[in-house]
């Protein structure tokens, strides 16, 4: 997965920021100006507590060049982590919306063998900024398929410095997966209700941890 970027269609921008036409806002004395996007913005993670996700654009190098990637956690039913590579990403005229075009990333595991390619369709997501520290987008699709989107339910987002991934997958994915995991065993009808809670807490902590790793993804 480290090398794959070479092949794909990376948006190349300076690091961490929008090509240099984000800066901070500055509050004249008579009106308090309104919150606008800023280079930091781009280097933090978003999280919401009341639809279970997080995502946040990683910039990553991939030989001389650079390029952002979106990773987009979904730690609700069904727990799962999307990839994607942004086609564009614009700020609008009044630096309050972001509107981010991108194509996720199709992992096909054939006779053992991984690989990767992006889907033909293009998605769209708008980041609206509200306050310092939050901002607003949407999300689209069923409960084992989310994405951000354009249209969709609406959700307020908080940015913070710290990846969610880790409180998240703990208070979120564990005990999901505990009951999928418990009610498998049970049903299976081969171990005793203790190895049941074992085996159940067992594979429910691996889950977290692989969950933790794909979000907070290292290249």
């Amino acid at each position: 997965m480290k090398r794959f970027w070479i092949k794909l269609g990376l948006v190349v921008m300076a690091v961490g920021t929008l090509g240099g036409v984000v800066s901070p806002s500055v509050a004249s004395a008579k009106t308090k100006a309104k919150p606008t996007f800023t280079n930091t913005d781009m280097k933090r993670y978003y999280k919401s507590d009341k639809s279970k996700t997080a995502f946040y654009f990683k910039t990553y190098k991939s030989g001389k060049k650079t390029g952002q990637m979106l990773i987009f956690g979904d730690f609700g039913a069904t727990p799962n982590v999307k990839y994607g590579v942004p086609t564009s990403i614009k700020l609008s005229k009044n630096k309050r919306t972001l509107t981010t075009k991108y194509k996720l990333i199709k992992f096909t595991t054939t006779d053992g063998q991984t690989t990767t390619s992006l889907t033909k369709t293009v998605y769209t997501f708008k980041l609206t900024k509200k306050t310092s520290t939050t901002f607003t987008t949407k999300l689209k699709g069923s409960k084992a398929s989310r994405r951000l989107a354009t249209t969709g339910t609406t959700y307020t987002y908080t940015k913070v410095k710290k990846s969610p991934a880790p409180a998240y997958a703990k208070k979120y994915v564990k005990p999901t997966l505990y009951k999928q995991y418990l009610k498998a065993f049970a049903d299976s009808g081969a171990l005793t209700e203790e190895q049941q809670e074992e085996y159940a807490t067992k594979y429910a902590d691996q889950g977290v941890t692989t969950m933790v790793n794909n979000f907070n993804y290292r290249s």
